[in-house]
């Protein structure tokens, strides 16, 4: 028989449901259409293959109609000439419609990786990043480009576009960020949370690693010696906040340029002479707080700034905004044109790190507890998972001792 909409309609509910079938052709499945007892009918392709009978449904009538079933049916057709099962190929296309749906964009994964660094990055490096990618890979590519469509020409573009412009520098942390933001989409589609789901980004391995170009990593090597620790610390041609940070930094034993500059009134508890510095500001933020002691040098400093703090109760107010914090580069050009006015080769506040690092040693300060003040202690997995002491006692030793070195030097 050949179905009509007209015998269809005809059709009426039985006590049993039942079953008609459509005349065809060998090997192109056979048109059905089903009534239920509540008299509801479904269209249906039954078929063989592999020696085995199978039956897919094409949707209820008349949401379906018979010219819509007969359409199905000719694709269906189609498939079972190739010998492919036709419920195999609806299973496949529905997984891939469904990890099409679910993938992210080049641009949406970028996103992703930003939410990613935001609770385990430095604030300040969260920011440099952010600006690095917004400066120079946001732009260069596509709303559509998908994470797997990404390939190595085209790192390549993005990495070389700032690289020929002369920023060497730049382009080598271009291309770290790179491998980063790959490092991130892979690890996340292979965790253990997303076995048996859909790939968001789908990339397979991190090419940024085979891009390589020479370019000198910054290595810093100036530390201020005792004879210039002195001119410094004595200058009166310093700006204000500049000459207090200098002085700071050095008696906090040379922390973080960010961890101090970016200090706030709260940060100092004066009466148990401590400074914390809060895990957010730190440069890996899973180490947690670090409370660096205070020497009684410190303290009038400290109380002079907190008497001229910002709205925001920032130690290093910006000039114009008065609930920010000064940009470092204002830091940074103030101390260059004070070393080019005095004829003092050129440094800049991260050398003060290095400064301190160098002369504790000349003090007599061991590198175990010149590693814990400036917590370069906490690689190690003992560190990392079980050391839980504080080390107070020894980094007040440290800083007494330091202390005593500074007040020699600058006599």
């Amino acid at each position: 028989m050949n179905f009509t909409d007209k015998s269809i309609k005809a059709l009426k509910a039985k006590e049993k449901r039942y079953v008609l079938t459509e005349s065809g052709n060998y090997g192109e499945g056979r048109l059905q259409i089903r009534v239920s007892e509540s008299g509801a009918k479904t269209f249906r392709v039954q078929y063989h293959i592999n020696g085995k009978r199978k039956v897919i449904g094409l949707g209820n009538y008349p949401t379906v109609d018979l010219k819509k079933a007969r359409s199905k049916h000719a694709k269906i057709a189609v498939l079972l000439s190739d010998n492919i099962d036709p419920q195999e190929h609806q299973l496949e296309t529905q997984k891939a419609e469904f990890e099409s749906s679910a993938k992210r964009t080049m641009l949406q994964m970028l996103d992703d990786f930003n939410v990613f660094i935001s609770t385990r990055w430095a604030e300040s490096t969260i920011d440099r990043t952010e600006k690095l990618i917004k400066r120079n890979i946001n732009p260069f590519i596509k709303p559509e480009l998908m994470p797997d469509e990404f390939t190595i020409d085209m790192a390549r573009d993005i990495i070389y576009r700032v690289y020929n412009r002369g920023a060497k520098e730049q382009a080598r942390l271009v291309r770290s960020v790179l491998m980063s933001i790959l490092k991130f989409a892979i690890d996340f589609d292979n965790s253990p949370e997303q076995y048996k789901k859909p790939n968001l980004y789908d990339i397979k391995t991190n090419f940024i690693r085979d891009i390589n170009f020479e370019t000198p990593k910054n290595k810093g090597e100036r530390w201020l010696n005792e004879a210039e620790l002195k001119k410094v610390w004595n200058a009166d041609d310093l700006p204000y906040y500049t000459h207090q940070y200098i002085k700071l930094a050095l008696l906090l034993g040379g922390q973080r340029v960010n961890e101090v500059y970016g200090s706030y009134v709260s940060d100092f508890d004066l009466k148990s002479k401590t400074f914390t510095i809060p895990a957010s500001r730190i440069k890996v933020q899973q180490r947690g707080d670090h409370i660096v002691p205070l020497c009684e040098t410190a303290i009038p400093i400290i109380q002079e700034l907190m008497q001229q703090a910002g709205k925001a109760e920032q130690m290093f107010p910006h000039r114009d905004n008065p609930i920010a914090t000064a940009h470092v580069s204002t830091l940074r050009m103030a101390i260059l044109r004070w070393c080019e006015k005095n004829k003092v080769p050129n440094f800049n506040p991260r050398d003060l790190r290095r400064t301190c690092k160098t002369l504790m040693g000349k003090a007599g300060i061991d590198k175990i507890n010149r590693d814990i003040l400036q917590q370069h202690n906490k690689f190690d997995v003992s560190s990392v998972h079980y050391d839980r002491y504080d080390y107070m006692k020894e980094k007040r030793q440290s800083i007494e001792v330091w202390e005593d070195f500074i007040y020699c030097a600058i006599k």
